[in-house]
């Protein structure tokens, strides 16, 4: 396994470590650890942004990632960007442990499960949103779970902390 060569919030054009890497680092005192994954922004041209929610490229088996789509199942998402990491680059995003999410249209409130979003791409829902929603047609989201669990609330486009379990 290749040792950790470069910070966290390095972004290049070029790889510099294997898709998928894993870090584990100690958050803070009595904070817990928190997982990176290094991951390649197969977007076009959309930046992920602190706070976005980033999936699996569905055309590719490798830790090529992409703006969540809308409603996209919690077993597709890799992480969050927790900084700015250009489309065609490579970086670290969050796959588990303490950070942000950035809110949808549908916001995000404390002590519930965060869904992404089914109206904002790369963002997250609250869980009332996602039982509303469901109750009109469940979908594959709604029956994976939550990728994520709120520590405080977040309006639309505001960050909110949350506990982040991402298995994409």
């Amino acid at each position: 396994m290749p040792a950790l060569t470069i910070a966290l919030t390095d972004v290049d054009t070029e790889a510099k470590l294997p898709l998928g890497f894993e870090v584990t680092q100690e958050f803070g005192p009595d904070k817990g650890l928190r997982t990176w994954v290094y991951v390649f922004n197969d977007e076009a041209s959309t930046a992920f942004a602190q706070g976005t929610v980033v999936i699996r490229d569905a055309a590719t088996e490798t830790s090529d990632g992409i703006v969540a789509t809308t409603s996209a199942p919690a077993n597709r998402v890799l992480g969050v960007a927790q900084h700015a990491i250009p489309a065609g680059s490579y970086g670290f995003i969050l796959r588990r442990g303490v950070g942000e999410v950035l809110a949808g249209t549908e916001t995000i409130d404390a002590n519930e499960g965060v869904y992404v979003s089914a109206t904002d791409a790369g963002t997250g829902m609250e869980a009332g949103a996602a039982v509303t929603a469901a109750a009109s047609a469940i979908t594959e989201a709604h029956l994976a779970g939550p990728f994520a669990t709120a520590l405080d609330d977040a309006a639309k486009d505001a960050l909110a902390t949350c506990v982040i379990d991402c298995r994409g």
